[in-house]
């Protein structure tokens, strides 16, 4: 046996020795927490004491040592040997809807059938206009985004696991029983850009995507370096390529890693303050969720090449500094702004706080509503937990997501930690209140930065793409020094943690896409492509059809942004045309769909948070504003909102505009709201009051003369 060997042997007893160590000190401190909750006068511990990870050995995929092999790392080994590797990526974070794609859940839920799943692996959204072809397919004219597509484009931020190593038939990629069923099966293929045609992906080349568990449990973790290597689908080295700020491995030429022997322990295990595993960090989640600091005063909102969920789709900024304390972007009117970004993250509350794992014994809700418990003795055991860490994490339920459905409303509620009752003692009719509004309804009054405002993919600009606009700032958002003004949000009634409906505010972003009506489903992108385009080529790229550039184009046959909209029947019935000429799409129909972003960061404490009477109870109420859509928007289409057919598009300003009267016709909001035969009822007892005092004082005066 040589040296790496016999190190290996000597690290995996020391392995097994700490982890022992590390249960011995766990259970001990939740005991203590335990005691000091029951002897009276006994303080809690101020702050946990802090473990640290156990020394790793990096193993490759047949459970050696990289140092020896020089091989991809392989988590399943290396993380699966002390924790349940299966249970774990059995999780949304890993599967995004591939282990919730049943029929009857997602019809239970109002979820279109033309969706395989309830997460993004298989849903439609209007952002990216793509959706995962489902298994099956028998038509090419319905195969869209394969399997290995989607790891290319949305495989950054979804963490490996059962996506990346499972087909949709449920075998492991690189086995005997991982075989191709049929040439249309969207786990082994992909449509080729330039050609079109669908094609075999080779797996023995690009190699799986295990869970990535340093993109959450190492603070250096770089997603940027494991995007370039997704996006060329070199999945086997995506888990090394997170791990290229840390100094533990080296890109090479060929897109391959090596390994810095400096980083590692004469026994082959890394060094700690290498790897530095610990709790996701705030820095962690921001990678993929948004922009998230303890108190940071440049905010970077962009990284990586594209876009943060959270930051994007709903303009939150959970950051401890004061608005008025950044320096870049260029906030209008900050010098006024003297509070935190978000009254949490000033407290110093981090991501898992609220966002915990569901079963770990110092964070789970210790309740029981089957029997009627607000606290339940029986606590799970540490050990357990360390084998099997719940990555479910406790969530809200906020639309559009619909990830995880049985999942939703396990975390703590606003009411959970704060008492309402006390800290509302200037608000009339409290339950009322407390009842029919979030609590973000009026802790989240004004978004402090830019959000998405449209994504249209029913006209494609040249570069075969989308045409995005912004909400919220005047200028690129790349730029710095661009103004950034902010926006108010919109409210919606969506269902709250008990089941009630409750106003809340939203970020709204709109799309407009086409609908193949004949298959009950959208026109995908590509065929989209074919209607507009005549070709793309790596030199050119796309070419406009001549009846595009006619119809839509200036005199010199550009298309700019502002020529890009339908602003006419007659634009409309061209493309529609095309459509079925160039794509096969028997009944293509334009749409509008207005999404909401639900908003939970970005909260504002009592002094910024709404508070006057007259905002939502007077004429012109808050809850009703018109927050703008987009000023391209075609005329005399369908509108949908969360997957209904419901017109809440207002065309009585400069601007489309948000009309959320539909939505809130259930609510009567007193000084605002007008009901027609209630107002008539009134004015008829007015005028029924003074008939009768008319007819009484004429009695008594003529009367009395008699």
């Amino acid at each position: 046996m040589n040296s790496i060997g016999r190190n290996a042997c000597r690290a995996r007893r020391g392995l097994a020795l700490a982890t022992t160590r590390v249960l011995a000190v766990s259970a001990a401190f939740l005991v203590a927490n335990l005691a000091s909750t029951i002897v009276r006068g006994a303080a809690p511990l101020a702050e946990p004491p802090r473990i640290s990870h156990p020394l790793l050995v990096l193993k490759d995929a047949t459970g050696k040592n990289v140092l020896e092999t020089g091989e991809p790392i392989s988590t399943r080994q290396t993380c699966g040997g002390c924790h349940d590797y299966d249970f774990i990526t059995d999780s949304f974070h890993f599967q995004q809807g591939k282990n919730e794609m049943n029929a009857k859940l997602l019809a239970s839920h109002g979820i279109a059938p033309f969706n395989s799943s309830p997460g993004m692996f298989g849903k439609f959204s209007i952002i990216p206009n793509r959706q995962l072809t489902h298994a099956g397919v028998a038509d090419v004219s319905d195969y869209d985004m394969s399997q290995p597509e989607w790891l290319t484009k949305c495989g950054v931020c979804h963490t490996g696991g059962g996506i990346s190593e499972v087909d949709l038939a449920g075998h492991r990629f690189l086995t005997p029983e991982a075989k191709a069923n049929g040439s249309l099966d969207p786990s082994y293929t992909v449509r080729d850009r330039v050609s079109g045609k669908v094609v075999p992906w080779d797996w023995a080349k690009s190699g799986v995507a295990e869970s990535d568990c340093f993109l959450c449990h190492v603070p250096k973790a770089s997603r940027g370096a494991r995007r370039e290597a997704m996006t060329a689908g070199n999945f086997r080295w995506a888990d090394n390529a997170t791990l290229a700020d840390t100094g533990i491995v080296v890109k090479q030429a060929n897109d391959t890693f090596t390994y810095n022997h400096a980083a590692f322990n004469p026994d082959g295990t890394v060094k700690a303050e290498a790897l530095g595993l610990s709790d996701p960090t705030l820095e962690n989640c921001a990678q993929c969720h948004g922009f998230t600091a303890k108190n940071a005063t440049v905010i970077q909102a962009i990284q990586h090449a594209d876009i943060m969920r959270g930051t994007e789709k709903a303009g939150w900024i959970y950051n401890g500094a004061k608005i008025s304390d950044t320096v870049t972007p260029n906030i209008a009117g900050r010098e006024q702004m003297d509070f935190p970004w978000d009254v949490h993250a000033a407290k110093g509350l981090i991501c898992i706080d609220c966002h915990f794992s569901p079963n770990n014994p110092g964070r789970m809700i210790q309740t029981d509503a089957a029997k009627n418990l607000n606290y339940r003795p029986g606590m799970n055991d540490i050990a357990v937990y360390l084998k099997r860490p719940d990555h479910n994490f406790a969530r809200g339920n906020i639309p559009p997501e619909t990830v995880n459905m049985t999942r939703h409303n396990t975390m703590r509620g606003c009411e959970d930690c704060h008492d309402a009752e006390k800290a509302h003692a200037f608000l009339p009719y409290k339950s009322l209140h407390f009842k029919a509004l979030a609590c973000q309804t009026c802790h989240i009054p004004e978004v402090h930065f830019w959000a998405y405002r449209s994504d249209e993919w029913g006209f494609l600009m040249d570069t075969g793409t989308s045409r995005i606009t912004f909400r919220g700032i005047d200028g690129d958002i790349v730029n710095p020094d661009a103004k950034v003004t902010g926006f108010k949000p919109a409210f919606i009634p969506a269902r709250g943690k008990d089941g009630q409906t409750e106003i809340r505010p939203t970020n709204l972003v709109t799309g407009v896409y086409w609908f193949d009506r004949s298959k009950g489903r959208p026109v995908f992108t590509w065929q989209v492509q074919q209607a507009f385009f005549t070709g793309w080529d790596p030199d050119n790229g796309w070419t406009y059809r001549p009846e595009i550039v006619k119809a839509f184009g200036d005199k010199d046959g550009i298309i700019d942004r502002d020529q890009a909209r339908y602003d006419s029947p007659e634009k409309i019935a061209l493309v529609r045309g095309l459509l079925q000429k160039y794509a096969g799409i028997s009944d293509p129909e334009l749409r509008i769909e207005v999404v909401p972003w639900a908003m939970s960061h970005s909260i504002a404490g009592k002094g910024q948070a709404t508070k006057a009477c007259t905002a939502c109870h007077a004429k012109n109420s808050i809850l009703h504003r018109p927050l703008d859509l987009d000023n391209f928007l075609p005329k005399g289409v369908p509108t949908f909102f969360q997957g209904r057919k419901i017109d809440v598009v207002s065309w009585r300003g400069k601007e489309p505009g948000f009309d959320n009267r539909p939505l809130l016709a259930s609510f009567y909001i007193i000084g605002n709201s007008r009901v027609a035969w209630i107002e008539w009822l009134g004015w008829l007892s007015v005028a029924g009051a003074l008939l009768f005092v008319l007819i009484h004082g004429g009695v008594r005066i003529f009367g009395g003369r008699r």
